[in-house]
């Protein structure tokens, strides 16, 4: 007859209602406070319903005990804090919180102590759960006339042990049965330590007692109704608790070579049958009837490391036959008809408490009776990662996320930017999860927070554009398949002048004395005043340059997110190159725009002078005029036909389009006399200036000045220097036109490359 059931099926054994009284001996016994009032069934996953099959079971908790009527149940916590423990009845899912530790073994009697260490309780109380109502009896142990210690209770039966020397020297049962307490001492035990740790079978218990002279136990069988040790087993090499079930008894020990196997024999045989086993601690052994129960025994959700799989199996010792009978398992405890009661799941019936007992064909099968409606496979709950990302300022980030049912995961990240194939793969969650910023767990979530840097490279930006992610999701116990999970994502920052790589950060662009050109991508500092190289070296993006006197960054002219840069050769032939985007391969083949540029002596691009959008270019012919070039957008025409726009500009040797660093209306313009004044030319957006401001002196220091954008992500243009040593510098844009840079901050641009001999800097 099965004492576990679910609702709706009447329960044919009705647990011993428990009224003691004294029995005259030394031992008192009294009624006491009544038991906690039950409560709401424990919090679960949110899948249980009042229509459901089988009743909840507490997240994250272990059976601890099961009687006729219900289980009892103990939260997983960690050391140190303070388990519940919960009596939940099989009929409603109703359940009871009870105070303190409590423990119970194959019946509805549970007993809870006066000390938060069962072995230190010198006052137990004995709580029928099969009458709610009823009043809990108190034993109190003192009474004994020895120092006498909680060892465990099975059925009826309360297991008390006799302490001296930290030795338990005597075993005592007390057991409770029509209103009485009969108090017995247990024969046939060996002399030595013997100590009970929870086996036990209907009507019999398992004490394990070690001897003396190493540490191997032996296996002692009591039969509860005599208070008689049946049997015991002096095996040579058995070192764990043993096992007991009505025909069969079963240990832990090791073989010849020092490994470790199950063995098992029939009660009373001196036959002995093995089934090796890895010997672990975590390795336990349960029998039902003839057959051998056994797993690796850890809680779900735990997180690693953890062996490959742990399913419970069943096997038979003496046909060989082994059934998986769950997927994985946590704990196990005997049932009143010595069938099994065990926490696990299956990929198919998902977690709880499942019924193992033996079916009509003598094998052993699973019947789920409790549910935490947690799924046993790893599951996919959604994604939370926008269509559209940007980042256009300092400190902004954007957090994707992605949820899944368990937290025991090794979860991995694939990006791959779909116009340069660059991908990086980076397992950013494990669950032994160190290094900061390479994700986080919040509950069922997977999080990045991406602060918009190259995944490959953290001091680089991101590039722009479509991107498609994969996440593989992993059980780091290997229970259950991966999931995997795809989509897309755009990166869409503002067009950023002096951006060649679309990362929206600058890049500075230098042609050295043998023609090579360079590129330096450049990102902002993580305090955010200044710049710094993203890369480790100056990636070669072109060679023949030496073809050309001069060449100018001018940022979009030919109609694309990305900046162009235009050339002049000896011939005065000015061709324009334009961007593609890709970090190598910087320029298409480049487009003549037309001759006769020898007779300017100054070209300036990068800075919208109309107020349409696009960056103009404009150029000092030798008699000192000044000319404006305005972009059009269309490659095969960048420029409209030129303007002249000023005069007298012959008395500057540098020419530098800087975008709008003052505020105005349109883009701006800085020119450096012969003295080294540096002056601003505040462009009105018509494609004239207003009055020049005297920025400041000593600015012939700087052989090269380049308007790179925003190099420091406060959304103003900035400005760029390297001296005559090649030193780099950046002057911070402020937008206002009376003192339109901050002071210089020295940047690591060309740390380590002092031996590039630049020519020219775009």
């Amino acid at each position: 007859m099965k004492y576990v059931c679910t609702p709706g099926r009447r329960l044919t054994a009705t647990a011993v209602t428990v009224a003691l009284a004294v029995t005259g001996g030394a031992l008192a016994v009294s009624p006491a406070t009544a038991v906690p009032a039950p409560v709401v069934a424990a919090d679960t996953a949110g899948t249980v319903t009042a229509q459901q099959t089988v009743v909840p079971f507490p997240l994250n908790a272990e059976v601890v005990s099961a009687g006729t009527t219900g289980f009892l149940s103990r939260t997983n916590v960690a050391p140190g804090a303070v388990p519940e423990y919960r009596w939940t009845r099989y009929a409603d899912g109703t359940s009871t919180v009870l105070p303190g530790w409590a423990a119970g073994g194959g019946s509805d009697l549970v007993v809870t102590g006066d000390n938060p260490d069962p072995e230190k309780s010198r006052v137990l109380m004995v709580h029928d759960m099969a009458a709610p109502s009823a009043a809990p009896v108190r034993v109190d142990l003192g009474e004994l006339g020895a120092d006498y210690a909680y060892g465990g209770v099975v059925g009826s039966s309360l297991i008390v042990h006799a302490m001296r020397d930290g030795l338990a020297t005597r075993t005592r049962l007390l057991t409770v049965a029509d209103g009485r307490v009969t108090d017995r001492e247990v024969t046939g035990l060996p002399t030595n330590d013997c100590w009970f740790e929870g086996s036990h079978a209907p009507g019999l218990a398992v004490l394990n007692c070690l001897r003396s002279s190493n540490d191997y136990t032996d296996t002692a069988v009591v039969e509860l109704a005599t208070g008689v040790a049946l049997e015991v087993r002096q095996e040579p090499r058995a070192w764990s608790p043993g096992v007991v079930s009505a025909t069969h008894v079963a240990w832990q020990e090791l073989n010849d070579r020092g490994q470790g196997r199950i063995a098992v024999a029939r009660r009373g045989s001196a036959e002995v049958r093995y089934v090796e086993g890895p010997g672990f601690n975590s390795e336990n052994i349960q029998l039902l009837g003839d057959w051998l129960v056994s797993g690796h025994r850890i809680a779900f959700d735990q997180r690693g490391p953890h062996p490959t799989g742990r399913p419970l199996l069943a096997g038979h010792p003496e046909t060989g036959e082994t059934i998986e009978v769950l997927t994985h398992y946590s704990s196990a405890v005997t049932t009143p008809d010595g069938s099994l009661l065990v926490r696990g799941g299956t990929l198919d019936r998902n977690e709880g408490l499942y019924l193992i007992s033996l079916g009509e064909n003598g094998r052993p099968a699973a019947e789920l009776v409790a549910s935490t409606g947690q799924t046993t496979a790893l599951k996919h709950l959604g994604t939370d990662v926008p269509d559209t990302i940007t980042f256009d300022r300092i400190g902004q980030g954007v957090d994707l996320g992605w949820d899944f049912t368990r937290v025991d995961t090794d979860v991995w990240l694939t990006l791959v930017h779909e116009r340069t194939g660059e991908r990086t793969l980076r397992k950013i969650w494990s669950t032994n999860l160190a290094a900061p910023g390479e994700g986080y767990r919040d509950g069922q979530r997977i999080g990045w927070r991406w602060d918009g840097s190259n995944p490959l490279n953290p001091l680089q930006a991101a590039y722009n554009g479509s991107y498609t992610w994969e996440i593989i999701a992993s059980p780091d116990d290997s229970i259950g398949p991966e999931v995997k999970v795809s989509g897309r994502f755009t990166v869409n920052r503002a067009t950023a002048a002096h951006d060649y790589n679309d990362n929206g950060t600058p890049d500075v662009l230098l042609i050295d004395s043998t023609g090579t050109l360079l590129r330096a991508d450049t990102n902002r500092t993580p305090s955010g005043d200044g710049i710094r190289r993203a890369l480790e070296n100056f990636p070669q993006v072109g060679r023949g340059w030496t073809i050309y006197d001069r060449a100018e960054s001018v940022g979009d002219a030919a109609g694309t997110r990305v900046s162009d840069v235009v050339a002049r050769d000896r011939s005065g032939v000015l061709w324009l190159h334009q961007g593609t985007g890709k970090k190598d391969t910087l320029f298409l083949g480049r487009v003549k725009i037309g001759g006769g540029w020898q007779i300017y002596d100054q070209l300036a691009g990068g800075s919208d002078l109309t107020g349409d959008g696009r960056p103009d270019l404009v150029a000092t012919d030798k008699s000192g005029g000044l000319w404006l070039y305005p972009a059009t957008g269309n490659v095969n025409a960048p420029f409209s036909p030129r303007k002249r726009i000023g005069t007298g500009w012959g008395i500057y040797n540098q020419l530098t389009a800087t975008g709008d660093i003052a505020g105005g209306a349109a883009g701006d313009l800085v020119a450096r006399d012969k003295d080294g004044v540096l002056w601003l030319y505040l462009g009105k957006g018509d494609g004239t200036f207003a009055p020049r401001v005297k920025i400041g002196g000593g600015w012939n220091a700087y052989p090269h000045l380049v308007g790179i954008g925003d190099g420091n992500g406060d959304g103003r243009p900035d400005l760029f220097a390297m001296d005559a040593a090649r030193r780099t510098y950046s002057y911070a844009g402020t937008g206002d036109y009376r003192k339109p840079f901050k002071g210089r901050i020295s940047t690591d641009l060309t740390h380590g490359y002092a031996w590039i001999s630049p020519v020219n800097v775009l």
